[in-house]
């Protein structure tokens, strides 16, 4: 059944984009995503690499300046690199159109308390009502888990409109340390998976709770003073996450360095910003000129001649 969440309307003549290129090894991927006449009319068939066994396979959607900036320093809302771009609206559209499709065919998405603090409407649904309608018909939730990802709670705003949304499923990961401000701070029902150490900490009771909590915050706890990521990956794919988009920034960075992040989709707004205005790593520790990861360009896809549309596969 649909949501009452809100749509936008977004016709095929407002979000197309035309693909300019595409790798040969794109012909060869295995995993086709759902089934949707308009997403095979405005972006074209979408597939992705056999799937991993012990975690979900992970990519981000983030749109960026030609300097690699993702918010103004005067306006951090991250969507206004694509608003702002005065010459590229259906681009903008069509920006706003490929994040939509990424949650069509995920089973969570990963979100930053930094951007729920930002962006206080902020939620994670779909809003082309005609994707939400075939996530329905393949069996799919209509909405995929929302994710909160923290390091230690404080920074989860438990007052934001994510939590009073009922039909927005919701999970917090966070660490040991953090399990204990989430349950100081948290206004929903929960349940708490964890603490967990290692993999071998996850058991099939852990799995069978987890999808019992129906309309429950579903609060995962790893590592002690730091979440460790691959433990709390292990969890989610064993419960059924197999394709997971990031929509947080610093934590693609943190995925990148962990080596836990499959692909990126950089969609790129011509515009220049400059100075000290945010980057996707900007916060995180930087590679080296010895070691650092490369990428592989899977498609380019063009709007118009200020909107581009990247899609890279990470080497590690």
């Amino acid at each position: 059944m649909a949501t009452l969440l809100e749509k936008m309307p977004l016709e095929v003549e407002q979000v197309k984009i035309n693909k300019v290129y595409e790798s040969e090894d794109v012909k060869n991927f295995e995993v086709s995503t759902v089934d949707c006449e308009k997403i095979r009319n405005v972006y074209g068939e979408l597939k992705f690499e056999k799937l991993h066994e012990d975690r979900p396979y992970t990519f981000t959607s983030l749109v960026t300046s030609i300097d690699g900036r993702i918010a103004f320093s005067d306006a951090p809302q991250g969507p206004l690199i694509s608003r702002m771009n005065a010459y590229g609206q259906n681009g903008a559209m069509a920006d706003w159109w490929v994040l939509n499709l990424l949650r069509t065919v995920s089973d969570g998405i990963m979100v930053g308390a930094g951007t729920m603090r930002a962006e206080e409407d902020f939620t994670g649904h779909i809003f082309d009502q005609e994707l939400e309608d075939a996530r329905i018909a393949q069996g799919l939730n209509p909405v995929p888990w929302n994710i909160i990802t923290s390091i230690d709670g404080t920074d989860i705003p438990f007052e934001h409109r994510m939590f009073g949304e009922k039909e927005i499923p919701i999970m917090i990961s966070t660490s040991v340390r953090g399990l204990e401000v989430v349950e100081a701070g948290i206004q929903k029902d929960y349940i708490v998976v964890g603490p967990l150490k290692t993999k071998e900490d996850v058991t099939d009771e852990m799995i069978q709770a987890m999808q019992a909590a129906e309309g429950k915050v579903i609060v995962i706890a790893t590592g002690d003073a730091f979440p460790d990521s691959h433990v709390a990956f292990y969890l989610l794919k064993k419960f059924g996450i197999g394709r997971l988009l990031v929509e947080t920034p610093s934590y693609t960075h943190f995925l990148v360095g962990e080596k836990l992040m499959d692909e990126l989709f950089l969609n790129y707004s011509c515009l220049y910003i400059g100075g000290k205005a945010l980057t996707i790593g900007q916060f995180g520790k930087e590679f080296t000129s010895e070691d650092h990861p490369h990428t592989k360009m899977l498609t380019i896809h063009s709007s118009n001649d200020h909107f581009f549309y990247f899609r890279h596969k990470l080497i590690y």
